[in-house]
């Protein structure tokens, strides 16, 4: 079956503004640091490796890896107000931030590993979109370079945020009141979450996201297809296996042909 075309072309266009950083949902300084040693463990790479932070956002993965072994990194966003705040934030000489999108990277052979966290991932309408994201990955990173993906475990998202939960409300530090409403579109296996904001009862902003959440046989296939082999697969950032239950859907790999 083709990809229905979602109702929301594009979203992560007006979605990922300094705005609504709140609602997001990023994990806290301290979950972050708890990430970085995650990823860094699991690279294992040598002093002054380079490192592409994908869908780095505001930084805050970005800063804590140019602080280790004097890696070189560069964080690539499409968000103009992200990339900013990460430039305020965390200026450093390791590190270089890159507005882009991740279906048009312009490197070659240049990094050692390329990390994509927090569900950077399926955000196209298409499967052969979200596919070409690999295959830039691939170009961009030398041979035997290592691919490191967080990503967001479907069965979890449906049994506990749409089945158990469903919505809730939210109040943001700004005292604006939203709406937060999970859905799963069965037929194209998308994660739709709907923010709506109320004030006097009244709906006075909708955004959303949708994103698609592939399994993992599906995501091994994508791999395989743009010149990857899977060295390792975990459920969570503390290096438990995957399962059902699983939050998370970490996959290492590493780069075995152009």
């Amino acid at each position: 079956m083709k990809n229905k075309k979602s109702n929301h072309p594009e979203w992560f266009r007006e979605f990922y503004i300094e705005e609504l950083t709140e609602l997001v949902g990023f994990p806290s300084t301290e979950d972050t640091q708890r990430q970085v040693t995650f990823v860094l463990k699991t690279l294992n790479l040598p002093r002054r490796a380079k490192i592409l932070d994908l869908c780095c956002g505001y930084g805050r993965v970005t800063n804590l890896l140019a602080k280790s072994n004097d890696y070189q990194i560069t964080g690539v966003d499409l968000s103009d107000e992200f990339l900013q705040i990460a430039r305020d934030e965390f200026s450093s000489r390791n590190i270089k931030y890159v507005q882009g999108d991740m279906r048009k990277l312009p490197f070659k052979n240049e990094f050692d590993a390329v990390v994509n966290l927090f569900t950077s991932f399926g955000y196209f309408e298409t499967d052969e979109e979200n596919e070409k994201v690999l295959g830039q990955i691939n170009k961009a990173l030398k041979a035997g370079g290592l691919l490191l993906l967080d990503y967001e475990n479907k069965f979890n998202f449906v049994i506990n945020e749409v089945l158990k939960k469903k919505r809730s409300w939210y109040n943001t530090r700004q005292q604006q009141l939203y709406l937060i409403e999970n859905d799963f579109d069965f037929l194209n296996e998308r994660e739709i979450v709907t923010f709506r904001q109320y004030k006097d009862g009244a709906i006075v902003k909708q955004v959303c996201y949708n994103i698609r959440l592939f399994s993992f046989p599906e995501l091994k296939k994508m791999l395989l297809r743009n010149g990857f082999e899977i060295l390792g697969v975990w459920g969570d950032f503390e290096g438990a296996p995957p399962a059902v239950e699983s939050k998370r859907l970490i996959t290492l790999s590493r780069k075995i042909k152009n």
